[in-house]
C-alpha cells in the first residue's frame, strides 16, 4: 500500500511539478536542456488514424505527460513504452496522455524510438504536441531540447 502511495504521489508530481512551459518557435519548442543531457519527443510515422510518438533520449524517463492537440485519441499501443511496462492513460476531453510505471520501470537512457504509437479519430487535418513533461526517477522534471510541432495527415 505504501507503494502504491509513492506512485501515485509521483503522478500527481507529473501534473503539478513543472511550472515552465516551453517556447514556441514555427517549428518546434524547447526548454534549456542540460549541457550533458538530450531529450526530444517528435512526431515519426503517420497515417489518418495513428502517430508514433518518437523520444531520443540520454537520461531515464520514470514518467511522461504530453498534450494532444487536434483529434480525439481512441487508444495506444507499443513503443518503448509497451517493452517496459509503462501504463498510459489518457483524456479524451483535453488530450493529455500520461505514462507510468507502477513497477519503478524507466525508459533507460540512450533509447532512441517510438514511444508509443497514438491512434485516433479521423477529426482533423493536424495533429499537435504542447505541454511536454517527463521525468527521472526521482519525479523530477527533466528538461527537454526538443519538441516536435504539429504534423498534418
Amino acid at each position: 500500500m505504501f507503494r502504491l502511495s509513492i506512485y501515485y504521489l509521483f503522478i500527481l508530481s507529473l501534473f503539478f511539478s513543472c511550472t515552465d512551459t516551453p517556447t514556441t518557435t514555427e517549428n518546434s519548442s524547447s526548454t534549456t536542456g542540460g549541457s550533458n543531457s538530450y531529450i526530444s519527443l517528435d512526431f515519426g510515422s503517420h497515417t489518418n488514424t495513428s502517430v508514433d510518438m518518437v523520444i531520443n533520449t540520454s537520461e531515464d524517463i520514470s514518467g511522461f505527460q504530453f498534450t494532444i492537440v487536434g483529434p480525439e485519441i481512441t487508444g495506444f499501443d507499443g513503443g518503448f513504452s509497451e517493452q517496459y511496462g509503462f501504463s498510459i492513460a489518457n483524456n479524451s476531453e483535453t488530450g493529455i496522455i500520461i505514462g507510468y510505471s507502477l513497477s519503478g520501470s524507466v525508459i533507460p537512457a540512450g533509447s532512441n524510438g517510438v514511444l508509443t504509437t497514438l491512434f485516433f479519430e479521423n477529426q482533423n487535418l493536424n495533429v499537435c504536441l504542447e505541454d511536454v513533461i517527463f521525468s527521472d526517477p526521482n519525479a523530477i522534471a527533466l528538461d527537454i531540447n526538443f519538441i516536435g510541432d504539429c504534423v498534418e495527415y
